[in-house]
């Protein structure tokens, strides 16, 4: 049995059910017919069962699939050669809003990025994702900025945003990381819970700026995998100085910060207590019955 061609497929199939994790419904769509996706799907269920023999393994079509970046309808679209990440894989930009030239630059961007994080034959489909994101947001931020500008700074004169996010990781085991999550929330002044373990799940509530600036001081630690689930945003007048009353997950708290919890039940009580349920069941993935 060749055992560099099985380690091959094991390392996707972790990569793809982590990326199936964390991206929620249309996010991760499978690429291919429907012979192709139903045998993608069953392999990614029933691996163990499927690599007992290296056939079984070799009959299976090299993965296809895209990951949307939630920017002007646009996507990185991923082929797994069958021995990736021994092999480079194959990744391009797609979207019906840009023009050619733009097209052009941000799929150089990513054929550079694939060699540099292929490198040493590592699965690097998600660091792909973040950098491309990354990149996207920067580059249509100094495209329009200088056109929207005053317009944003005449909104900002007349309103405010109350910003309610939940943060899925792939775990939360790390006693640093459980400090920083707690401390940075209250530096910020937002209100909300965590649950340390596997997964790690934060939700977290407070004004919009300060809750962005805390999604990144998160993602500047290093984790296995972290994205942002749910994010529900509404609208607070200028004059509106007692945010912290229209909090939903104050949790009783008089002052800002982060509460730990032990389990996901308790989450959905603490979610349903705030008529927030419908929130935590579709992030989570879950069917309420």
């Amino acid at each position: 049995m060749d055992t560099t061609f099985v380690n091959s497929r094991q390392l996707q199939w972790e990569e793809l059910s982590l990326l199936i994790a964390m991206f929620v419904g249309n996010e991760f769509q499978w690429v291919g017919d429907e012979d192709q996706i139903e045998s993608w799907k069953s392999v990614i269920d029933n691996f163990n069962l499927v690599q007992t023999t290296i056939r079984n393994l070799e009959e299976i079509p090299p993965f296809r699939f895209r990951l949307s970046l939630d920017i002007n309808n646009s996507w990185i679209n991923v082929f797994l050669p069958l021995r990736y990440p021994k092999v480079q894989p194959e990744c391009y930009f797609s979207s019906d809003n840009v023009n050619r030239q733009t097209w052009t630059e941000i799929n150089s961007e990513i054929e550079m990025k694939v060699k540099e994080l292929n490198i040493n034959d590592e699965c690097c489909i998600f660091e792909l994702y973040q950098h491309t994101k990354s990149y996207l947001i920067e580059k249509f931020s100094q495209t329009t900025l200088s056109d929207y500008d005053d317009n944003k700074n005449e909104k900002e004169k007349t309103s405010l945003q109350l910003s309610r996010i939940l943060i899925w990781t792939h775990h939360l085991l790390s006693l640093e990381k459980r400090k920083n999550i707690c401390q940075w929330a209250e530096e910020l002044g937002l209100w909300g819970f965590s649950k340390p373990g596997y997964p790690g799940i934060i939700i977290v509530e407070g004004l919009d700026d300060k809750v962005h600036e805390y999604i990144l001081r998160l993602k500047s630690l290093r984790w296995q995998a972290i994205t942002v689930r749910s994010e529900q945003i509404e609208p607070l007048d200028l004059e509106e100085q007692n945010y912290g009353e229209r909090v939903k997950i104050r949790l009783g708290r008089s002052k800002p910060g982060v509460t730990e919890l032990e389990t996901m039940s308790e989450i959905s009580a603490k979610m349903r207590k705030a008529d927030l349920e419908e929130m935590f069941m579709s992030a989570m993935k879950i069917n309420k019955k």
